[in-house]
């Protein structure tokens, strides 16, 4: 299976969530249940304790306030209805409250990181299956779990999990966090995705954790720009093979590539306005009952613990429409290699009308590297 040939979002998909941009209904929704993890990845932007959340000023979100909020979202048009954490399976009322949800009609997805999926688990999700579930695969071995995620014997549990998922036809796709921590797993990680055929979107940029933390403002354990652009590159090369990483290459000297796997929601921003689904079409709501256009985005947010859903939403609209990008960052010609947004200029600056450097340096990598990768090979062609 050619991996890259695998279209994550169907047409049909695609199209609703054209029409419903245009008309700013809330097609999509994600429920982050709980921050609270059994892993403890230090580049994390949501990571909480048990301890950390009973202290917050503000309560976890109960399960009757999500079904309060499931209904009247699916009178407003929410069809698409993403589960997260922190660990979602660690939420105690996880079961039921999906088994609501699915018997209202949505079309379910699931982020997890794979460990907690046991047998128990897999029968359920049979017998009531989710459109997909997305795991992040932060190693190929036990010991990289442990350096990466400070948990002990997990990596065995994930690949189980895996492998029982798919053998009762759950749809699964692999995500990537690439740090230095993890790294060096990289291209296992490839070859297990592709022994498997598995979709799996590694990413080498990590968003500082400005929710976790608002002093993280362009900082994360994470790489340098030059790294995260080197390994960015790599991973597409092992993923999709010499000539279509020679194709990127020349893509990347034309200026244009398609944007990274972050999320298939994310889409650029054009002429300064946010250009992808965030606030138009979908809606992030916090453990601690804050509608968000976007889970990366502490700000800017509505309270919806004690506010009808329609009211919450049309006020997010308004807030996103009037949400601009630097004037440097529409203009610039290296625009359609960036891709930049507003979460990542927030996250890297503070604000959304600022500069992310990091990203510059990033693209002025990746076009460093595309340059002298192609002369190279020009150079050995010209030698044969």
């Amino acid at each position: 299976m050619d991996l890259k040939n695998v279209k994550v979002e169907s047409p049909l998909t695609s199209y609703m969530f054209t029409k419903a941009t245009k008309a700013r209904i809330p097609l999509s929704g994600t429920f982050e249940l709980s921050p609270v993890c059994n892993f403890q990845c230090q580049m994390c932007y949501v990571r909480k304790s048990i301890q950390e959340v009973r202290n917050h000023p503000r309560p976890i979100m109960t399960k009757e306030q999500w079904l309060q909020i499931a209904k009247e979202a699916r009178e407003a048009g929410m069809l698409y209805l993403l589960l997260t954490g922190g660990e979602p399976f660690l939420w105690p009322d996880f079961w039921s409250l999906y088994d609501e949800l699915i018997d209202m009609g949505f079309l379910i997805s699931i982020n997890t990181n794979g460990s907690l999926i046991d047998e128990k688990a897999i029968l359920h999700l049979q017998q009531k299956p989710p459109i997909r579930i997305n795991i992040t695969l932060y190693g190929a071995s036990d010991e990289t779990y442990e350096k990466m995620c400070f948990a002990k014997g997990v990596f065995s549990k994930v690949d189980r999990a895996i492998t029982e998922l798919k053998k009762v036809k759950i749809q699964v796709k692999l995500n990537g966090s690439l740090t230095p921590r993890n790294v060096s797993d990289l291209e296992a990680c490839i070859n297990y995705a592709k022994e498997r055929e598995l979709i799996y979107e590694p990413t080498s940029y990590m968003f500082p954790p400005l929710r976790r933390d608002e002093t993280m403002v362009g900082k994360n354990d994470r790489f340098t720009a030059k790294e995260a652009a080197h390994y960015s590159l790599l991973s597409y090369k092992l993923l999709y093979g010499p000539e279509a990483y020679e194709q990127y290459l020349r893509s990347i000297q034309k200026g244009i590539i398609p944007p990274p796997g972050l999320d298939e929601s994310c889409i650029d921003p054009m002429d300064g306005k946010i250009r992808c689904r965030a606030g138009k079409a979908s809606f992030w709501i916090t453990w601690d009952g804050w509608m968000t256009p976007c889970g990366m985005m502490p700000k800017p947010k509505v309270d919806i613990s004690n506010c009808a859903f329609n009211d919450a939403w049309k006020e997010l609209v308004g807030i996103s429409e009037s949400m601009t990008l630097s004037g440097v960052c529409t203009t610039c010609p290296n625009q359609k290699i960036c891709h930049s947004c507003a979460a990542m200029a927030l996250a890297e600056t503070g604000s959304t009308a600022k500069i992310p450097l990091y990203l510059c340096e990033m693209v002025r990598e990746k076009k460093k590297i595309a340059e002298d990768e192609l002369t190279k090979q020009i150079n050995n062609e010209t030698e044969l």
